[in-house]
């Protein structure tokens, strides 16, 4: 005798059988006393061969489910929900205008004489546009399961059933809400009624076991953490999915026997690590919705932890966005009390098709995971990148970190980390596998997976939005444009940009420099004097009480400003934001025109000007005075010296002037005295000038990857002989 579920009670279909040869019942038993349609009873009624509905003219069951109709429920009250469920009553009757219609709850079944398959799925099209009108900014999809008779069913009430089982097996898929029953399905159906039968011997067998699924850093590319992922190795089905056995375990109240059961096999595998000295990384366990309302959840991984001596902080959350649409206020609690304790939560398959953006709102989140479906269309829709984008931004703005899940290719893995989503997940990074099966001598070194010390150094560094033009601003909930914005870390007194956005690749590119790896390879030369400045703004910045430094200098010829914001330190390594704007190529026209003003002043203070080039070369670039421009007659710079100096200086001067103008000595002394420049005095030999002193300065520089040098050249009255030669 065949044994099924319709709407939230179970019935035997032959007690029906025997009931309703007694004779037919009276109609008004039949109805639904809201929406006047029938109910269960009726339309089983009708099946069993009482009216012109009968199981013999019967071609389509229709089994309809209203999601998300408890959250209106709470929301507008059982009032406002009655008044929804009248209002999608009537336009079932008048869309399917010659079929049998009942209600259960907030279920509806069809029964149709001549509907073919194209008219079904056009007819359910016009029932959801039909419905907006009654959601009240409620996404209320309508799930819709179908099934076309056969003539060869036992039992005519099998009919609803096939249909409500094609119903709900789309409940948790949110890009499919039409589901025709098929053989396919019937055996899926056979799966889930052999976990019902087999579960208790499974868990006494250790059927189960823990998949790990590798989480990567996109900004270092390597292993921050493990997604566990429950599997039910069955001697006689092989690998059962956990999208069976999860969902039977929950129907029958009892999926937190499971998670907890996961739990205790993280914290022993964990455990393991510890012990034999591999690297550790957090792993993040899922939560049913049940296991809240079903036992105390905190206090069992709580007691899970300690049994391992497991800290909090290797033992992340997840809580999927459909528990959390369905949990209310009590969930709310829940999550609240979890991150009271000091673990992270976060919310799963963002974007899955419920209420996100007011679960955002209303609850508090450590990180999204961002569905997978996202992904999955990112090469054949665009709106994908976008929708993409705009989440990660979103996210940043609310201060919640960002985890991609789905990832499975290089472009991918690369547009993620460019909008600056912090971690990612997928089989680009490798399948799910068993603790037992990753190569911890190879897959759990430092060279592969994160140091657990630097999660939050990296956790604080992944908190700069990309996607906004303000990123050394606190957060203050505003939508921001966008900006040239890198960052970097100094580790032992040397810089490397470890991301830079379009914006600011531009910027490198206004300066001469070609790409990041040539600014990080400049940036390894302490002889610098830009390099020098980073330095000194970036010890500023982390020194000062609000985080931030701001200056100006010469890159390869141009002004630059450059503002810093310090985000944290973790020994030897500290991060900084940047945001730099080339003043002379991009800058206000009227603060360039005064820099090139200014520019001619400084060099009005100087009688002559000359530019020493690494090659051994001199160029004259101005001359304010009756001296020659000897590098017009002589531009190899030994030559040139040793000619100005016998030229224009006092004997005794000459050969010191040489050594102060050897070129090839410039970097070291310049290092020895501590400073960016050298500066020298000596007598001019100018008939008229009787031995007037004069005050030489080479001041070195860094330009389209060369060393450059400029010699500025004034009179200094105010110098003694004492100072010069003592």
């Amino acid at each position: 005798m065949p044994i099924g579920i319709i709407g939230s009670f179970w019935y035997d279909a032959g007690c029906f059988m025997s009931s309703f040869e007694q004779g037919k019942l009276d109609e008004y038993g039949h109805m639904d006393n809201l929406t006047g349609l029938h109910n269960l009873t009726g339309v089983l009624d009708h099946l069993q061969g009482n009216g012109e509905y009968s199981a013999s003219g019967i071609t389509v069951v229709i089994y309809l489910n209203i999601m998300n109709f408890k959250a209106f429920n709470q929301r507008y009250g059982f009032l406002g929900g009655n008044e929804f469920l009248e209002g999608i009553a009537t336009e079932i009757e008048r869309i399917f205008d010659q079929s049998l219609i009942a209600r259960t709850g907030d279920q509806f079944i069809i029964l149709s004489k001549k509907l073919q398959e194209d008219e079904i799925i056009e007819k359910l099209d016009q029932l959801r546009n039909a419905a907006r009108k009654y959601e009240r900014n409620l996404n209320m999809r309508i799930k819709a399961g179908i099934y076309k008779v056969r003539g060869d069913e036992a039992y005519p009430v099998l009919f609803i059933d096939r249909a409500k089982i094609a119903c709900d097996d789309i409940i948790r898929v949110y890009d499919k809400d039409n589901n025709f029953y098929s053989d396919e399905l019937n055996k899926k159906n056979e799966l889930r009624q052999y976990v019902i039968d087999n579960f208790e011997s499974a868990f006494k067998k250790r059927y189960f076991t823990v998949y790990y699924q590798k989480e990567v850093r996109a900004l270092t590319g390597k292993v921050c953490g493990y997604e566990a992922l429950a599997r039910w190795m069955d001697p006689v089905h092989g690998m059962i999915s956990p999208a069976i056995f999860v969902e039977v375990l929950e129907s029958v109240h009892l999926v937190h026997k499971l998670d907890i059961y996961i739990i205790d096999m993280v914290c022993a595998d964990l455990r393991d690590d510890i012990n034999s000295g591999f690297c550790v990384e957090p792993v993040s366990v899922n939560l049913s919705r049940l296991d809240f309302e079903l036992c105390d959840i905190m206090a069992e991984i709580d007691k899970c932890r300690e049994k391992y001596g497991i800290p909090k902080k290797l033992l992340n959350i997840e809580v999927t966005e459909s528990a959390i649409a369905s949990g209310s206020t009590f969930l709310g609690g829940e999550i609240k009390k979890f991150r009271d304790a000091g673990y992270q939560v976060w919310m799963d398959d963002f974007g899955a098709g419920y209420s996100s953006f007011g679960n955002l709102k209303s609850y508090d989140f450590d990180m999204l995971k961002i569905d997978m479906s996202f992904i999955r269309e990112f090469e054949t829709n665009k709106k994908s990148r976008v929708i993409l984008a705009t989440i990660v931004n979103m996210a940043k703005e609310l201060g919640i970190h960002t985890l991609a899940e789905g990832v499975e290719t290089q472009e991918q893995y690369e547009f993620l980390r460019r909008i600056g989503c912090e971690k990612i997940q997928g089989y680009f990074f490798g399948k799910p596998k068993a603790a037992a099966d990753f190569d911890r001598p190879k897959e759990s070194t430092l060279e592969i997976c994160e140091d657990v010390d630097y999660h939050e150094y990296y956790d604080d560094i992944g908190g700069i939005n990309f996607l906004g033009s303000t990123p050394l601003r606190p957060k203050t909930m505003q939508v921001i444009n966008n900006l040239p914005i890198g960052l970097y870390e100094i580790i032992d007194e040397k810089p490397i940009i470890i991301y830079a956005n379009d914006a600011y690749r531009n910027f490198l590119s206004s300066l001469g420099i070609s790409s990041v790896n040539e600014a990080n390879k400049r940036n390894q030369s302490v002889d610098l004097t830009e390099t020098k400045r980073l330095l000194e703004i970036s010890k500023k910045a982390e020194m000062s009480s609000d985080k931030r430094a701001e200056m100006d200098m010469v890159v390869n010829g141009s002004v630059i400003n450059t503002k810093i914001r310090f985000i944290s330190r973790h020994g030897c390594k500290a991060a900084f934001a940047i945001v730099s704007r080339n003043i002379t190529m991009h800058g206000e026209a009227k603060k360039s025109d005064n820099i090139q003003v200014a520019m001619a002043h400084v060099f009005n203070q100087y009688f002559r000007v000359d530019l020493y080039d690494e090659d051994g070369t001199v160029e004259n670039i101005f001359l304010n005075s009756d001296q020659l421009a000897v590098a017009d007659i002589e531009p190899n710079a030994v030559k040139a010296v040793q000619m100005y100096s016998n030229m224009y200086l006092y004997e005794q001067d000459r050969e010191r002037f040489r050594k102060f103008y050897d070129i090839t000595t410039v970097l070291e002394r310049v290092k020895k005295v501590d400073r960016d420049y050298l500066v020298d005095y000596y007598h001019s030999a100018i008939p008229g000038d009787n031995g007037r002193m004069q005050m030489y300065m080479i001041l070195p520089f860094y330009y389209n990857d060369r060393w450059k040098y400029i010699s500025c050249c004034r009179y200094a009255d105010d110098v003694s002989d004492d100072r010069i030669y003592n």
